[in-house]
């Protein structure tokens, strides 16, 4: 199956490989082509004091929110390397907004990345990826086997390491429902 025809099904998905931003840096950002450039900095969390700046001369954290302003008006969002670029709060920022695209736009979203965390409350399902060919993909993110091809984790390690040594615990995602979930089997 093709990407175009499984981001149909999907409204958001997750790939796990690498991406490359598609900026040219040699722009200043108010040259870059976008309708309402104004608005588009307010989305992505920066101001008009961009407009005059190069490209070539933001940090990583800026050139990507310039990349994803420019993709906005797509009915079809590629962005990549979250987990490179954004701190936690950024990136919980930008899970709302993709959610919100994907809703009430509908936009499409796919999201790569290495980092499996990033995928965690926003897509439905992930795919690993390797020149353009499918190489796995799985709606859970509990499935041993995606952990052959990047790097679990810590909370679903945890979460495996206890289920190896026979003990019964809550399948998530989320720090602080396994917490509450451990203090009520201990208790």
């Amino acid at each position: 199956m093709e990407i175009k025809e499984i981001i149909k099904q999907n409204g958001i998905i997750g790939i796990i490989s690498n991406y490359e931003n598609t900026l040219k840096y040699t722009n200043l950002v108010k040259d870059i082509n976008i309708k309402d450039i104004s608005k588009a900095l307010k989305m992505v969390l920066l101001d008009d004091s961009y407009l005059d700046k190069k490209v070539s001369e933001l940090t990583l954290n800026e050139q990507f929110k310039i990349d994803l302003m420019t993709k906005l008006n797509k009915e079809v969002i590629i962005i990549g390397n979250l987990s490179k670029v954004l701190n936690s709060k950024d990136i919980d920022y930008f899970k709302k907004l993709f959610l919100k695209l994907n809703n009430e736009y509908h936009k499409k979203v796919i999201i790569i990345d290495n980092d499996v965390k990033v995928f965690f409350s926003l897509v439905k399902r992930i795919y690993v990826m390797k020149n353009k060919n499918i190489l796995y993909e799985t709606d859970n993110f509990f499935d041993r086997n995606l952990y052959k091809y990047t790097v679990c984790p810590k909370i679903i390690d945890f979460i495996f390491y206890l289920e190896d040594h026979g003990h019964e615990i809550i399948k998530t995602t989320d720090i602080y429902e396994l917490i509450k979930d451990i203090y009520r089997r201990v208790s």
